[in-house]
């Protein structure tokens, strides 16, 4: 009789386990709104029926949309720059450039400058000018749209290359120039975020020829300058940035409105603006790291 219960034991050992579940119920949540369209003074009221262990909730607002929840590029803002510079002493013409490189490797030296393509976007900024041997002041150009210069998934890097001729003496040389501002920006519809300026774009210098001289990057004003120790030589030294990245933006994420613990309830949201939104519920159900999900969408205009 005992090997018997064994046995059956044996053989009810599979039922059990298959009995047990590895994946969840698929939520039954379900959301509604009493009506479609609310003043801007109100609160909208969602309507919460079912069941689903977790919900986030992403508005529709900017900043807070369920199609851009996996988004890590945008092709939506444009890139600008404005530059402010200033021209001092010396009687050389053309020292300063400003170029731009997609395909510099981030190795910052002579071998890796040269490796790359670099285009000169001087002529599209206004800089400081000066009779020979005087003080220029100080210019800011006006905002330039760059956005015909990144390119999608690629890192864009920026350099300001001085070039300085031999000459007999001091005088004649090379002249000093001072970059006091540096203000790169992504425009969109809904405003201007900062992507670098003179002292986060993290300029390196790189000595190409004369070593007497050097960019000098400080973290006071003017920041940013090239003052020429020896003229007599031959020069050209480079300010090279980090990696920017004009496009990048970061996904939207969803507002955690019902955790595991939580019962279920109506959920009032109020809106910033008038407008039509596109309100989208992520329910989410979990057993042994398996998750079943529900997406619900609804319109809601706020007037």
């Amino acid at each position: 009789m005992n090997k018997l219960k064994y046995i059956l034991g044996l053989l009810l050992i599979p039922a059990v386990y298959a009995c047990k579940k590895d994946t969840p119920d698929a939520p039954t949540f379900n959301v509604v709104t009493s009506k479609a369209e609310y003043n801007l003074a109100d609160s909208v009221e969602f309507q919460m029926s079912g069941y689903a262990d977790v919900i986030g909730f992403y508005s529709g607002e900017a900043g807070k949309e369920y199609r851009y929840r996996n988004r890590l590029e945008s092709d939506q803002g444009k890139m600008h720059l404005n530059i402010q510079t200033q021209v001092l002493y010396g009687t050389q013409a053309n020292n300063l450039s400003l170029l731009y490189s997609t395909d510099f490797d981030n190795i910052y030296s002579v071998d890796g400058i040269s490796k790359a393509t670099w285009k000169d976007i001087t002529n599209r900024f206004t800089l400081s000018t000066a009779a020979a041997g005087a003080v220029g002041t100080a210019v800011t150009s006006a905002d330039v749209d760059l956005s015909d210069l990144p390119i999608s998934g690629k890192p864009i890097f920026f350099a300001f290359k001085w070039v300085g001729q031999a000459s007999t003496t001091a005088a004649l040389g090379g002249r000093t120039w001072r970059v006091p501002a540096f203000n790169l920006t992504n425009k969109t519809a809904s405003g201007t975020s900062t992507i670098a300026t003179v002292t986060s774009a993290s300029w390196l210098a790189i000595d190409v020829k004369n070593t007497a001289n050097k960019w000098t990057i400080q973290s006071t004003t003017p920041f940013l300058y090239f003052a020429p120790n020896s003229t007599l030589t031959e020069s050209e030294d480079w300010a090279v940035s980090k990696a920017l990245f004009p496009n990048k933006v970061s996904p939207d994420v969803s507002v955690n409105i019902k955790a595991y613990t939580d019962r279920m309830k109506n959920y009032k949201y109020k809106f910033s603006k008038a407008g039509v939104y596109t309100v989208t519920f992520i329910a989410k159900n979990g057993l042994n790291g398996n998750v079943k999900e529900v997406v619900k969408e609804l319109t809601v205009t706020i007037k």
